[in-house]
């Protein structure tokens, strides 16, 4: 019989409609390989989606009370990030607990740093316990990200919320067993908050499974550029907007026919706004298969100035062929070479122009999408990552 494993999400990782989810899902399904997995989660906001029929996992729900509006005002009396996530263990305590008590765990996999709260209560209960933590984010500069673009009060919260999140962090580095980052960058920010801890960090970069991608349907390519992720999340709000305002209208005065897509769930009012202003934007809030929409695009665009991690966003166009036009900041942590597997143009009329070319000159793409792809499958497909993962937990 497998050992069991605590698996401790704040994100259900059913359906996977957004790279956190990706990440966690595809951790999830490599660990099941050596563990019997009891996943902790909060219910899906989607009603019709629910766990895959794994006979080696086992979920445990529960009711989520810490919406980002209490998280948000108590994070000014706990003197932690503003997160729902932070404030998980509120809901999550009791569960942890009898979980704990009734199965004494072994290993206990907690899936994203914002929860380090939860390693006080696993290690009340279970004190000799390996806990390994995937931190996705360096959460304490995408906090002073956020900062660095609002004004007065606004500003003031969220300067606070990256002090908070990086003292959270030091802490979470002396408490964990094994921290797991997306990329050498994270790692090494990581590394730099407390060097006597730095031989736990270890890079697990985004992938994805290929078989999850394989279709026998034929998608004709359309003359559409896709922007895809999570529409509230803010440095993919920024993106739209900078694409909207500054690329956007160079694009449309060259290919005048083009059509812009943003799909992904959960859309800001901000993103609302773009198509309210312009009948060639298409919004399409969350859909069944972001990959349906990519496999159809000409292009997919990755204007970020902000954000942390890699994107896996990227990788699902690589695995699907279809070419990506990033910023620096977009494509940052992944192996790339401009013009090779990908196009890089940090400034508006480099951007455009790379998203014209790929529009107009169909060998390109194509080019460009071929050798994505191999870097993908020889650094962020599943079986090139699951040796690592599994030498680690």
């Amino acid at each position: 019989m497998s050992d069991k494993l605590l698996f401790i999400s704040a994100e259900n990782p059913f359906p996977q409609d957004s790279g956190g989810k990706l990440r966690t899902g595809n951790i999830l399904n490599i660990l099941l390989a050596k563990y019997e997995v009891d996943l902790l989660t909060y219910p899906s906001s989607k009603e019709a989606a629910q766990a895959e029929d794994i006979p080696a996992l086992t979920v445990y729900e529960v009711q989520r009370t810490m919406n980002y509006r209490k998280a948000m005002l108590r994070s000014l009396y706990k003197w932690r990030n503003s997160s729902y996530m932070s404030h998980a263990d509120v809901d999550m305590k009791d569960r942890i607990i009898e979980l704990c008590n009734r199965h004494s765990y072994r290993h206990v996999f907690i899936s994203h740093s914002l929860l380090g709260y939860c390693i006080d209560i696993v290690r009340t209960a279970l004190p000799d316990a390996v806990i390994i933590t995937d931190a996705h984010n360096f959460e304490s500069g995408l906090s002073a990200q956020l900062a660095g673009r609002k004004k007065g009060i606004a500003k003031a919260f969220y300067s606070l919320n990256a002090v908070w999140t990086r003292r959270d962090e030091l802490k979470l580095m002396d408490k964990t067993n094994l921290l797991l980052t997306t990329s050498e960058q994270d790692g090494l920010s990581f590394k730099a908050l407390s060097f006597k801890n730095s031989f736990k960090v270890h890079v697990i970069p985004n992938f994805i499974r290929m078989s999850d991608y394989r279709t026998s349907t034929l998608f004709p390519k359309e003359p559409w550029i896709i922007l895809p992720g999570n529409m509230n999340y803010f440095p993919n709000i920024n993106a739209a907007s900078y694409f909207y305002r500054d690329i956007y209208p160079l694009v449309k005065a060259r290919v005048p026919g083009i059509k812009w897509y943003i799909v992904g769930r959960d859309v800001h009012p901000e993103v609302a706004q773009l198509a309210e202003k312009d009948p060639s934007i298409v919004i399409t809030g969350f859909v069944d298969s972001v990959a349906d929409y990519i496999r159809k695009a000409q292009v997919v665009i990755a204007p970020l100035k902000e954000g942390s991690g890699t994107r896996l966003k990227i990788l699902e166009a690589w695995a699907l062929k279809t070419p990506v036009v990033s910023s620096t900041k977009g494509a940052e942590g992944l192996l790339y070479e401009h013009s090779a597997n990908i196009m890089i143009a940090d400034d508006p009329v480099t951007f455009a122009d790379s998203v014209v070319r790929l529009l107009q000159d169909h060998e390109k793409g194509i080019g460009l999408a071929d050798h994505a792809f191999q870097t993908l499958m020889a650094n962020y497909e599943a079986e090139s990552v699951r040796e690592k993962l599994l030498s680690l937990v």
